[in-house]
């Protein structure tokens, strides 16, 4: 008896735990009396206090989504994220719809790409990135996500609109694809041309520097030439002023040279002793 009383016990707390835990907030229910305003605020309160439940964050989220303030609905998720035992899947897809909005189609992307890791079959997510990514212009991954939400939802009401879409995305890749081929080549043309351009610059600029070279050599071998033709005339002109001093100077000489006999002297006397027999007798 004793151990089915504790047995109805045990049964009834966790029946009441169970209320506990899923009894609404104030912040709850007026969000769903479709009360935004309020619910974002008593929801902050709540959170605050520490006495907000798992589903608050989305809740709040929520709310901030429909006053059109899509950078706290982010805040929220966010938050929410970071909390033990709060819903990821669908708080991550949330954001990537408040991001969307945003229209911050990479990081709703990357929001979308957090809901399929919690769960890889959540198609809502998988269309949403696909959107996201045609959105951002990411053409190749918009077309692989398309593809593989029509491989998983074959009867989906939207799939004759996506298989539009996916035909336009195809040709509108393939004309991207022919444009970068394009581009590139010409590119590649302007960068050949470029360098042809660079090098015959270069070419020009050796040239130049081999012409100057040149003429700073003639210059150097003409002046060379004539410091030699003056030092030639110098030195020609000093052998003869030298020559010219030579002969006056002999000139001078042989002017007072006298070469006249009768001033003529035989010196010691003017006598010459000659010793010699007289043939005279």
């Amino acid at each position: 008896m004793k151990k089915l009383n504790k047995i109805i016990f045990t049964i009834s707390l966790m029946s009441l735990l169970s209320l506990y835990a899923f009894a609404e907030s104030d912040g709850e229910k007026a969000f769903k009396n479709n009360n935004p305003s309020l619910a974002a605020l008593l929801l902050e309160q709540e959170i605050e206090a520490g006495t907000a439940s798992a589903t608050a964050y989305n809740y709040l989220g929520l709310s901030y989504y429909q006053l059109g303030d899509y950078g706290k609905s982010v805040e929220a998720f966010a938050k929410g994220l970071s909390v033990t035992g709060t819903n990821k899947k669908i708080l991550a897809y949330n954001q990537g719809n408040s991001y969307y909005a945003m229209q911050d189609f990479e990081n709703a992307a990357k929001a979308y790409s957090l809901t399929l890791t919690a769960d890889p079959k959540y198609t809502k997510a998988l269309l949403n990135r696909a959107n996201a990514y045609l959105m951002a212009k990411d053409y190749n991954n918009a077309i692989l996500d398309y593809e593989k939400f029509i491989i998983m939802e074959p009867q989906d009401e939207q799939r004759p609109q996506i298989e539009e879409l996916l035909a336009l995305l195809r040709k509108e890749k393939a004309r991207i694809e022919e444009e970068e081929r394009i581009a590139a080549a010409e590119a590649a043309r302007i960068a050949e041309e470029e360098e042809r351009m660079r090098q015959e610059m270069e070419r020009q600029r050796l040239e130049q520097e081999r012409l100057e070279e040149e003429a700073r050599l003639e210059r150097e071998r003409i002046a060379e030439e004539e410091r030699l033709a003056r030092e030639k005339e110098e030195a020609e002109r000093r052998a003869a002023e030298e020559e010219r001093r030579r002969k006056l100077l002999e000139d001078v000489a042989n002017s007072l040279q006298d070469t006249d006999s009768a001033n003529m002297s035989a010196g010691a006397g003017d006598l010459l002793d000659f010793d010699y027999e007289s043939e005279l007798d």
